[in-house]
């Protein structure tokens, strides 16, 4: 009988750990297939109006936040972006409200002078002279389909700040090729209707 004690306390010694191993995986597993549960972070991409199109990393810290910062294009030149969404409903399709600030820098002088310069390149766009600085607000709508994507729609309205450097110190082979209003930098602050579609592949 004590031999037998021994082995059944033993067995029972081995079996108690492994036993919570097991359920604290299924735990995890369980948390991880809950269809409730919202990943974390994301891999946003979008086009629309203001900013062109963007790649953004996105993290949302509860449930019924999203914050993102990236990168953005409108064909011209590069800027960076962040911004803040609200999600109120608990569904897998919700309403959205939206905040973003932006900015992207004018090309500098001497970065215009090399594109002058270099017969190759196209015709310089009077854009690639300007830099903007917005804030927009914008309400829309996301779906969250399987496999960890959600799509949405925003529409708003964006507040833009847009300015234009002096070209007055452009070397003198070159002063001919932009007008003479250029000579002097200039601002212009504007309201402009913003809109965009994309969607965000979760994880983590």
């Amino acid at each position: 009988m004590g031999t037998r004690s021994t082995l059944l306390a033993l067995v029972v010694l081995l079996a108690a750990p492994m036993a919570s191993a097991f359920e604290a995986g299924d735990v995890r597993r369980r948390a991880t297939q809950d269809p409730e549960r919202v990943a974390p972070f994301g891999l946003m991409l979008d086009a629309g109006v203001t900013e062109g199109a963007g790649l953004s990393i996105s993290f949302r810290p509860a449930r019924v936040v999203r914050l993102h910062l990236g990168a953005t294009h409108n064909g011209v030149r590069a800027g960076a972006r962040a911004g803040l969404t609200l999600l109120p409903l608990r569904s897998r399709v919700t309403p959205a409200f939206s905040v973003e600030i932006g900015h992207a820098q004018p090309a500098d002088v001497r970065a215009l002078e090399r594109r002058l310069a270099d017969l190759s390149l196209p015709p310089l766009p009077s854009l690639e002279r300007v830099g903007y600085t917005y804030a927009s607000g914008l309400v829309g709508f996301e779906v969250s389909m399987p496999r960890s994507i959600t799509f949405f729609v925003r529409g708003g309205v964006s507040f833009m700040e847009l300015y234009g450097p002096s070209l007055k110190d452009l070397d003198e082979p070159l002063r001919g090729t932009v007008g003479p209003t250029e000579d002097r930098s200039w601002m212009l602050r504007t309201v402009r209707p913003t809109a965009k579609l994309g969607f965000i592949l979760n994880f983590g």
